[in-house]
């Protein structure tokens, strides 16, 4: 076949993505499987999502050093996540603008040598608040104790940077794994302190089971569960 003229090929996609950006057009993100040179950048998107989580801003009042306590927290969470290959993110260019962080049957809680891999990011949660570390401390034991035994899907951490916020990236990040544990027949299962947070993950068919606080005084702990649906479910393709 005769070759294009050059004049007359046609742009490559990344092209695309840049004639439409210089046009003021908002190109769909790409979901991806994040990979452990990314951990980072997926760890800085859940500081900005959660910024103002209830569970976080109970033990760590201060915004500088919630702030400080939590990076290193959120890189421990996803890097500890990334070799199960399912930690999923909304890229736009090197950006992370949305993650969801998963953990399949038999992966929580975490084992001895994964907690000891995370020994230096949690040394650094220490160091930027040792008082507030000690609370912090208190809210996981409390959470592991009365997480269940049997075999189900865990959503550890789902955020999305505000400025991408209502742009459908949540469902986007949530539908893989809701059809994989669909599949398998496991029901899903996940903890919020944030009570705006219950819509959201009810339209995908999470229901409250439980609201007790984890510890007195502190934000609810509201824990969700999704049963398993029929493959193909329309309510799995929530928008949002």
């Amino acid at each position: 076949m005769q070759e294009l003229p050059t004049n007359l090929k046609q742009p490559a996609p990344d092209c695309y993505r840049l004639l439409a950006t210089q046009r003021g057009e908002q190109t769909e993100p790409e979901i991806v499987v994040l990979s452990a040179e990314q951990a980072e950048a997926g760890a800085a998107a859940l500081g900005q999502s959660h910024a103002r989580y209830p569970a976080f801003t109970s033990v760590y009042p201060d915004d500088r050093r919630r702030s400080r306590a939590m990076a290193p927290f959120f890189y421990a969470t996803v890097r500890d996540a990334i070799p199960f290959g399912c930690v999923y993110a909304a890229m736009e260019g090197e950006t992370v603008l949305g993650i969801a962080v998963w953990l399949p049957p038999g992966a929580f809680p975490w084992s001895a040598g994964r907690k000891l891999r995370a020994t230096w990011s949690f040394t650094r949660v220490w160091a930027a608040d040792p008082k507030g570390f000690k609370d912090f401390t208190r809210l996981g034991i409390n959470a592991e104790i009365q997480h269940p035994r049997d075999r189900h899907w865990v959503l550890e951490a789902l955020g999305i940077r505000p400025e991408a916020q209502r742009r459908g990236l949540g469902t986007r990040l949530m539908n893989p794994v809701l059809r994989k544990a669909d599949s398998e027949g496991v029901y899903c299962y996940l903890e919020t302190s944030d009570p705006a947070n219950i819509a959201f993950y009810g339209r995908f068919g999470f229901e409250v089971v439980d609201q007790s606080p984890l510890v007195p005084g502190g934000p609810p702990n509201i824990v969700m569960k999704r049963p398993v649906a029929a493959v193909g479910d329309p309510g799995i393709s929530a928008s949002g």
